[in-house]
This record gives structure tokens, sequence and C-alpha cells, in this order.
């Protein structure tokens, strides 16, 4: 997967990213669920004034760069930038499937490893965007990096089930924007927060 990928809209690249393979050091994940944040056509975007912050800085990056913020004073979530620079433009990621990595993630998430956890415990390691920032370790500190140059990273290509569109969530008092059918994830997959 090209940088390139990422230089466009968030709107177009959120579908599409579903399936693709991202590893951060010993940990690989699918991504199966995404929402697309268009900057200042978006009022449910961190980037809506169109002025940088020191927060916001990273989503008016290049392509291809993470904006990871930080938010409920405990959670982390991780976005890839899209568009041009300066648009402020980016994806979330809300869930995945754990590829490899199982023990890691385990023990970042619950302090324990994989084969001890329940059912439950299993079914909830990565199906949230906190989740999965969390298992794949990273936080604020992280934000800006670059995928295509920082060699923690790689993302490739992959294919996606049938694909779901769909309001976004969590953001109600985002005017119109709330009604925003931007959030894609593909049917049945387990790592989907919410069906």
């Amino acid at each position: 997967m090209e940088r390139i990928f990422f230089e466009r809209s968030p709107v177009e690249v959120a579908p599409e990213l579903l399936g693709s393979l991202l590893t951060v050091e010993h940990v690989t994940m699918r991504i199966v669920e995404v929402e697309a944040y268009l900057g200042p056509y978006d009022q449910a975007a961190h980037s809506y004034s169109g002025r940088p912050t020191k927060r916001t800085a990273p989503m008016f990056g290049p392509a291809g760069h993470i904006y990871v913020y930080f938010t409920y004073g405990m959670h982390h979530c991780l976005n890839i930038v899209c568009g041009e620079s300066g648009q402020g433009y980016a994806v979330l990621l809300r869930g995945a499937e754990i590829i490899s990595g199982h023990d890691l993630i385990a023990t970042r998430r619950f302090a324990k490893p994989y084969a001890t956890l329940t059912k439950t415990e299993q079914k909830n390691l990565v199906n949230g965007p906190a989740k999965l920032c969390q298992a794949f370790g990273l936080t604020t500190d992280d934000s800006a990096v670059d995928v295509y140059t920082d060699s923690r990273f790689q993302i490739e290509a992959g294919p996606a089930g049938t694909i779901v569109q769909t309001t976004r969530i969590g953001i109600p008092n985002a005017g119109e924007a709330t009604a925003y059918p931007w959030r894609f994830y593909e049917e049945g997959s387990s790592g989907v927060s919410k069906k």
C-alpha cells in the first residue's frame, strides 16, 4: 500500500482501508472498522476549526502520518492522516482482528497471557478504538509518526468482506455531522465495536 492511497478524502480511504493489515512492531491486526473525519467540513472532527493546535497539528500534516489523541482522561485513539497537508483529514481506526501478537496484546490490555483470558476478555480485546490503540502500544508520544518511515510500522492492503456503512459513534453534539454516514465496518467481524 503506497502513501498515495492516503492522499485522498478520508470518505474514500475509509472503506478501502478495511481488510488491511497494520503492524506495529510485534503486533499485526486486520482493520475491520473505521470512521472518516473531514476536517473543516465536519463538525465532529478535531480539526473542524481549520486551525492546528498543539494537539491536532498532526492531523494537518502529510498523509500516512498518525494522529493519536487522549480522551476521557484515560484512553488513546489512533487515526491515520489523509488528504493533502493542511486539510485536517483523518480516518479513525475503531476495530480490528488480531493476526499476531496475542500475548503482547493480552498483557497490554489485561496484564496476563492470552491463554488465561476469559471468553469475554478475548472477545473484547480490540473491538473499540481505545482498545485497539492500547493493543498496539501507542500513545500521544507517537502522534505525528510517519508509518512509511518509522521502522515499527508496516501497512499492507488486504481484502474485506461485505462492508456496512452507517453513522459514526459517540458524537451526539456534532450538529448535522452527527448524521453523516462515515462509519464503515466489515459485516460479521468479531472485531467490530458495535453492530
